[in-house]
């Protein structure tokens, strides 16, 4: 495979990743946008599910876990090059599903050449969001991750989930974070950012709007979404918009005061680390 560079996008459900990664998919030189990265998901999932069953599932099939591991990861390399193939080669691959970020450490531990990039958001704002999917899910009668959120105490468990999972020590010169405010706020400067960090060349101007190229991609097709109960719950308006920040502050409309005291009481040395409260 051409020597490339490959960037994750993570960080917390809700947190703005679909706009982010949509923006950051339109580089001169990157893939255009595609949908998230559902099947590398799957491929970590049964990687961790196995490895932690080795002894008893796999080593008399394997030998080693690095055979296993090789075995694991040629799905990834496949899966990158036939990516490559249909999207003319780019220089460098934009993915994202934000439930990677629970397997960055593994995936960099392979690829010690990859990038992350890694979003994070007003808690308040994506808790708010997560608990209208919770509405929506519930009103069809699904029982999703998000249905089994009982309290304000799940929800800010469940958001620092995404960032607990990463060891940024481990993966010190292979990460930044990119706060979603500062993106919509200013994505001129957020771009050059990402684009010094990952070798991506943007036009601002280009990779804010959403294109004619975009409203080909199913993820942005509003009646299918809708159609599906589990995914039309994810459904925002603001995926078939020119970047903005519209949304930031909208927990307020949403959250009583309690359960804003709540999320920055629990939530407090992460939210102050990023001037939040």
């Amino acid at each position: 495979m051409k020597k490339r560079q490959v960037v994750f996008i993570g960080g917390a459900m809700r947190s703005g990743t679909t706009a982010i990664h949509r923006a950051l998919c339109g580089g001169d030189n990157t893939n255009p946008y595609i949908s998230e990265s559902w099947y590398l998901l799957d491929v970590m999932r049964i990687y961790k599910w196995n490895l932690a069953r080795y002894e008893v599932r796999n080593e008399d099939q394997f030998g080693s876990v690095e055979n296993f591991q090789d075995v694991i990861f040629s799905n990834f390399r496949q899966y990158l090059t036939l990516i490559a193939a249909r999207y003319n080669d780019p220089e460098v691959i934009m993915l994202k599903n934000p439930e990677l970020t629970h397997h960055f450490n593994d995936i960099s531990d392979y690829f010690p050449s990859f990038k992350f990039v890694v979003i994070v958001r007003d808690p308040r704002d994506v808790i708010a969001s997560v608990k209208r999917v919770q509405a929506r899910h519930m009103e069809d009668g699904l029982h999703t991750p998000q249905t089994a959120l009982k309290s304000m105490a799940d929800f800010c468990r469940e958001y620092m989930s995404y960032y607990n999972a990463v060891d940024f020590v481990r993966l010190k010169g292979k990460y930044i974070f990119v706060k979603y405010e500062d993106f919509v706020s200013n994505p001129a400067d957020q771009l050059v950012k990402v684009g010094v960090f990952t070798g991506a060349q943007y036009d601002p101007d280009k990779a804010i709007k959403f294109s004619d190229e975009h409203q080909k991609a199913a993820n942005f097709d509003k009646d299918k979404r809708l159609n599906d109960k589990f995914s039309g719950a994810f459904w925002s308006d603001m995926y078939t918009k020119d970047i903005s920040d519209a949304r930031v502050g909208s927990y307020k409309n949403d959250l009583t005061d309690d359960e804003v005291v709540e999320i920055q009481s629990r939530i407090g040395d992460f939210g102050r680390k990023f001037g939040y409260w």
